[in-house]
C-alpha cells in the first residue's frame, strides 16, 4: 500500500496548481560611506545610481576632497565610497620641487637642496622618498627629520 503517498501528492497538486517563484529586481541598493564625512554611514539610494545624484545624501567634513570623485561614477550594491580628505600640508616633490621648496624640508638648507637636485640629474628621478639618503650629507638621522613631508 505505498502508492497512497503518491497519489496523495498528485491530489494536493491539483488543488494548489505549481506556481513559478517570482524575483522581482530590488529597486534600492546600499552604499556604506566612510572617509572625510561626519559620520560614517550605510546609505539607501536607488538602484544605478551616480555619484552625483546621491552627493546630497552625504554629510562631508570641511577638509573633503571631491576632486578625484568622478560625478557620473555609477555605484553598485554595497560599494564603499571612501571620500579622502585634503592634505593641510602639501608634500615636497623629490623629483619635481625647486631650490627654494626643496629648502623647506626640516633640516635641509641650500647646500642639500642643491646635491638633491644634482643627485636628481644625473641618477634622474627618484623611485622611492628613501633614496633621498643616496644624497651625499643626507642619512638616516636627516631623512628622519622631514620623512613625512616628502613624496615623489
Amino acid at each position: 500500500m505505498k502508492i497512497y503517498p503518491v497519489f496523495l501528492l498528485f491530489i494536493l497538486m491539483a488543488c494548489h496548481p505549481f506556481q513559478p517563484l517570482e524575483i522581482k529586481p530590488s529597486l534600492m541598493m546600499n552604499i556604506h560611506v566612510s572617509g572625510a564625512v561626519k559620520q560614517e554611514m550605510w546609505i539607501e539610494v536607488p538602484n544605478l545610481s551616480t555619484f552625483e545624484e546621491i552627493k546630497d545624501l552625504i554629510h562631508f567634513r570641511e577638509d573633503a576632497d571631491l576632486s578625484n570623485i568622478h560625478p557620473s561614477q555609477i555605484l553598485r550594491h554595497h560599494d564603499r565610497l571612501i571620500i579622502p580628505s585634503i592634505k593641510a600640508t602639501p608634500c615636497i616633490s623629490l623629483n619635481t620641487d625647486s631650490l627654494e621648496e626643496l629648502m623647506l624640508l626640516n633640516g635641509i638648507g641650500q647646500v642639500s637642496a642643491q646635491r638633491i637636485l644634482e643627485y636628481r640629474q644625473v641618477h634622474g628621478l627618484f623611485r622611492r622618498v628613501e633614496d633621498v639618503m643616496n644624497v651625499k650629507g643626507i642619512k638616516e638621522k636627516t631623512f628622519n627629520k622631514f620623512k613625512d613631508q616628502l613624496c615623489l
